[in-house]
């Protein structure tokens, strides 16, 4: 009896809480082009994520008590790089964060570490894929010697309705992604602190 009762109450909070469905938040890299009006910066640079960081798992909401999971870095890496080559002259990926030996071999001048914050929403008691999506940027630069020069952050934001997800349900996550990378991409050209 006890057994069926504790049974019991496991299906009831899994039914409460909902399950976690996966989703990509990679968007379309042929979406990620160069600024129009900007000038790129001749300089080349690294960026470094941590193995454990790019392949962390995150949830967020979705709708109908659902929630949606997705691994944030190793979604938009591909998308990432893209917009660094837009910005700079040469993109090169550490596999460690102070690689002496690829920052002098490439000539890297600044050595560039994102960090993503994410989350999620839909007001849908129906389906489960998320109509808000919001992804916040933040990218921490170093010179080669390891000494911060400047900080930028940077928010986007995507949202997606029924009649436009069904045939994808990580549109919203997709445009924010899309949204966040082409405001640090701006927020780069315009930094003059990179241009020295």
């Amino acid at each position: 009896m006890r057994i069926t009762k504790l049974l019991s109450s496991a299906i009831i909070v899994a039914a409460l809480t909902g399950c976690a469905h996966p989703i990509i938040m990679s968007p379309d890299i042929g979406k990620i082009e160069p600024a129009a009006t900007s000038q790129p910066i001749k300089k080349n640079v690294a960026y470094y994520i941590a193995e454990d960081v790019r392949i962390k798992e995150v949830i967020t909401p979705g709708g109908g008590g659902d929630k949606v999971s997705y691994q944030p870095y190793r979604d938009i890496e591909t998308a990432f790089y893209k917009m660094l080559t837009n910005v700079f002259g040469n993109v090169t990926k550490l596999k460690t964060p102070k690689d002496a030996d690829a920052i002098s071999k490439n000539n890297i001048a600044y050595v560039i570490t994102p960090q993503l914050l994410t989350d999620s929403s839909s007001p849908s008691p129906f389906t489960w894929p998320p109509t808000k999506f919001s992804v916040d940027l933040t990218c921490n630069i170093a010179d080669a010697a390891g000494n911060p020069v400047i900080s930028k952050n940077v928010s986007g934001t995507g949202a997606a309705e029924f009649s436009e997800f069904k045939a994808d349900f990580s549109l919203s996550a997709k445009r924010a992604s899309q949204d966040a990378l082409l405001k640090m991409q701006q927020a780069l050209l315009d930094a003059p602190e990179l241009r020295k």
